[in-house]
């Protein structure tokens, strides 16, 4: 059986609290359907977990970060006082936005490797809080979780040496469409003390690049339409986890719409590289979006809105040519040099 224990604590939105509620934990026992779950989440963990996470640094780049130095801890001797450290600090950056939560700790071995699992489950606030001054009881812990069993948040780290490993982690949030919608950051950054491996900014930056260049290098009209397309609808993707591929799919491009993508990454395993979706840096790369017709006219407008813009229709159905139609007043004329 590669779980060697799991401890869980009830974890109240502490942040900001003038008097903040105590952290009572138990340890989980091996049976049951509370284990079953946890075992899944643990045997999951590792093709669940796709969001690549890491340590901050210290100041100068100095190796030591503090909550490392809580999960080395924990995972070289696994104890209800030792994970107790790590829901007290969950509990100082969680909001009431984010409410009442469960967190586990599984800690497992696997073959040459030390595994642990850290998962963050909201509770049913609903339910009266009675667990005793210094544990909790399976039965009190089935009624505040099993509602929300399957939405969580969920990081493993895995590595066969304390002091050299565990400085990186594979993370996923399955709350994200759930009811709990705010942003992970204050799991990742505030809680863990991380960053994600391949920033927002970054990896945004990487797709709008590629479906920019994508566009310029083909002469398939009807992939740049399919780029241009989903170009226009990206902004209402949030904060969305994806990668080039799964936008690709999400828009429903061709495979010649996305072999054209992915021909524009350095290199193509980069279009499964996870990354926060940021639509401020999105449309810093891709503000406008500017229709050529073979007649020389070129018609611009904002990117998000330029199918309100202009109005367009084909000429005559099943034809190729296209009519545009605008209205607004002149605010500015100017003359730039041909391309």
């Amino acid at each position: 059986m590669p779980i060697e224990s799991i401890h869980t604590y009830l974890v109240y939105p502490n942040k900001g609290a003038a008097e903040p509620s105590a952290i009572v934990g138990s340890q989980v026992p091996h049976e049951g359907d509370m284990f079953i779950l946890m075992r899944n989440v643990y045997e999951k963990a590792d093709t669940e977990c796709n969001i690549g996470i890491a340590f901050n640094k210290g100041n100068g780049g100095a190796q030591a970060n503090a909550r490392r130095d809580m999960l080395i801890a924990y995972a070289s001797a696994p104890g209800v006082d030792l994970g107790r450290v790590f829901a007290e600090e969950l509990a100082t950056v969680t909001t009431r936005r984010s409410g009442l939560g469960l967190l586990f700790l599984i800690k497992g071995t696997e073959g040459p490797e030390h595994k642990v699992v850290i998962s963050r489950f909201r509770a049913n606030n609903g339910v009266v809080v009675n667990e005793a001054a210094d544990m909790l009881t399976v039965e009190f812990i089935d009624r505040v979780f099993m509602k929300n069993a399957h939405s969580y948040k969920a990081v493993v780290y895995k590595h066969q040496s304390f002091q050299g490993g565990f400085w990186s982690g594979m993370a996923v949030d399955k709350q994200i469409n759930s009811q709990d919608l705010e942003s992970s950051d204050y799991w990742v950054k505030e809680f863990l003390l991380s960053d994600f491996m391949t920033s927002p900014a970054f990896g945004t930056r990487r797709l709008a690049v590629a479906l920019k260049k994508a566009i310029k290098t083909t002469d398939d009209l009807e992939i740049k339409r399919q780029i241009t397309a989903a170009a226009t609808l990206a902004s209402g993707l949030g904060t969305e986890t994806l990668s080039v591929e799964v936008f690709c799919s999400r828009y429903g491009f061709s495979e010649g719409a996305k072999a054209a993508v992915v021909k524009q990454l350095e290199r193509a395993d980069l279009a499964n590289d996870n990354f926060q979706f940021d639509a401020t840096e999105f449309t810093r790369q891709l503000p406008y979006r500017t229709v050529e017709l073979d007649n020389g006219a070129m018609l611009t407008a904002d990117a998000a809105s330029f199918d309100k813009v202009f109005e367009h229709k084909p000429v005559e159905e099943g034809a190729d040519k296209m009519r545009f139609s605008t209205v607004g007043s002149v605010i500015s004329e100017k003359l730039e040099k041909g391309r």
